[in-house]
């Protein structure tokens, strides 16, 4: 017995141009899924697992937003890719701690001020109204990826001297400052390093 088949298609071969298109659609296909029910998952109060994989900073700031429930004003000069995952799901409100220490990573800080934070270049970030604690106050009880500046009035050292001991300690784009009038020491830096920079001062 003979049997016949139809003859199949011509199999379609895509251009350059047209297999990147595809590839972008499909990235925003899943980005948007993903968006999707990360934001459901946060309606029902759930853990959410992230898996952003060499993402538009943006697109995922967008996301965490949603997730979190907070409000971005993001500095032009804040782009690249990013990548956030988490092998197991965590609370809606950690996604926003886990955000601003990958954004860290990258260069940019965070500085809350009345409801929103505003994303900018690290080096930029001491001119955007960073809050200021004196005294042992451990930079005002501020999370870790936060920039503070803190005023130490130094005891048993000059504030000269300290200087040199404390400025290898600072993230290079943060400022440390010497007023010898009344031997204090101001610093900007993350809240977390300044606890630890506390600790160095008073031993």
């Amino acid at each position: 017995m003979i049997r016949l088949s139809s003859p199949r298609p011509p199999s379609r071969t895509y251009p350059p141009r047209d297999k990147a298109a595809l590839r972008s659609l499909l990235c925003a296909l899943a980005f948007s899924a993903l968006s999707l029910g990360s934001t459901a998952a946060h309606a029902a109060g759930e853990p959410v697992a992230l898996n952003f994989q060499n993402a538009e900073i943006d697109s995922v700031i967008q996301a965490i937003g949603r997730i979190s429930g907070r409000n971005f004003l993001i500095d032009p000069r804040v782009k690249g890719k990013i990548n956030l995952i988490t092998n197991t799901p965590v609370a809606p409100e950690l996604t926003y701690q886990i955000l601003l220490s990958a954004l860290r990573l990258q260069g940019y800080a965070a500085i809350e001020e009345s409801g929103v934070t505003k994303l900018v270049p690290e080096a930029d970030a001491k001119l955007h109204g960073v809050p200021v604690v004196s005294g042992r106050q451990g930079a005002g009880g501020a999370r870790g990826d936060r920039l503070v500046t803190q005023v130490f009035a130094l005891r048993h050292e000059s504030a000269a001297h300290m200087v040199n001991v404390v400025r290898p300690l600072v993230s290079a784009n943060n400022a440390v400052t010497a007023f010898p009038g009344n031997n204090t020491l101001v610093v900007t830096d993350y809240a977390e390093n300044l606890r630890r920079l506390a600790t160095v001062i008073d031993s």
